[in-house]
């Protein structure tokens, strides 16, 4: 119960099965394509950071009433099918989290943002400063994401915070 109000744990699968993403002990090697970066360089990106935003899309998906969604979790790396109807891939590298998304990139990055500032409100005690940057597909660069995080008290326990997504 602790491990799951903190965050590093995720039932998944009818609550049947449990993930701890900060037991997995193997890298991932993919392709530096992605469409988003969540760049904490400015301060730092707290180990565990990535863990805890795993568990939270393990938990997002297995609410969404999904059977059969499938994903690829490694200690570096999550691949999510089926992730509000798309594919999404996270990973963790240097001071950064990426995100690469088949779909509406802005709908999922919304979502995200909104685990990463309930994961620092609620277990970092905010310390953690970062840039949301999205790939312009007009001009190939990355911009900052100036798009309204969605309203959600991040003071809610978990149960309504992934409901409130």
């Amino acid at each position: 119960d602790l491990m799951k109000r903190t965050m590093l744990l995720s039932e998944y699968r009818d609550c049947d099965h449990f993930l701890i993403p900060s037991l997995l002990q193997h890298d991932y090697t993919y392709d530096n394509t992605y469409n988003c970066k969540f760049d904490f360089s400015e301060t730092y990106l707290l180990h565990g950071m990535f863990q805890r935003l795993v568990c939270l899309c393990v938990e997002y998906v297995s609410r969404e009433s999904v059977t059969n969604a499938s994903f690829i979790i490694r200690k570096n790396f999550a691949q999510f099918e089926r992730f509000r109807g798309q594919s999404v891939e996270l990973s963790e590298q240097n001071q950064m989290i990426t995100l690469n998304t088949s779909g509406n990139t802005s709908d999922i990055i919304a979502i995200i943002q909104s685990m990463l500032s309930k994961t620092n409100n609620n277990v970092m005690n905010g310390r953690l400063k970062w840039r949301t940057l999205a790939l312009d597909e007009s001009t190939g660069r990355f911009e900052l994401w100036q798009e309204k995080l969605q309203a959600v008290n991040n003071n809610l326990n978990l149960d309504s915070f992934l409901n409130c997504l």
